[in-house]
């Protein structure tokens, strides 16, 4: 956000064209993102990044454990399943879906947030039942919407 803030000043100052603008962000984005590769580059060899733990990679890689055999055994480390979500949500399982196409088809900015939060909370949810608690807000407001 600060380099198109930057952007934004230069522009205003300047004066710049609807064209000119969208140069002048180009160049900055890309000298940005090459700063970004070459310090990527530099850092990676010297450790400066560690791996992604098990943790993280169970959520992203199906058949991923996280090594530890008492974690992988219990229960809310499991994959949710239909059932559970009907479980702690109750009816906002049948509610919230009609309220998710209502935002999706009155897009915006506000509505925008709802629709990238809802699909990451179901994504999240679905791979470990106990964070299915992070459905419960946004199945509440989309719930409401319909």
């Amino acid at each position: 956000y600060q380099v198109l803030y930057y952007c934004e000043t230069v522009r205003i100052k300047k004066k710049l064209g609807r064209a000119d603008a969208w140069k002048l962000r180009f160049r900055v984005f890309a000298t940005v993102g090459v700063v970004g590769i070459v310090l990527l580059v530099l850092l990676t060899p010297k450790g400066y990044f560690g791996p992604i733990s098990s943790r993280v990679r169970g959520l992203f890689v199906k058949h991923t454990k996280t090594g530890n055999p008492l974690v992988d055994s219990v229960a809310e480390h499991q994959p949710a399943s239909n059932q559970a979500y009907f479980q702690y949500l109750h009816h906002l399982c049948m509610l919230a879906p009609p309220g998710l196409l209502l935002v999706l088809f009155n897009f915006g900015d506000a509505p925008s947030f709802l629709a990238v939060y809802a699909m990451a909370a179901y994504f999240f949810s679905h791979k470990m039942v106990r964070l299915i608690l992070l459905t419960g807000p946004i199945a509440s407001a989309l719930g409401g919407i319909f």
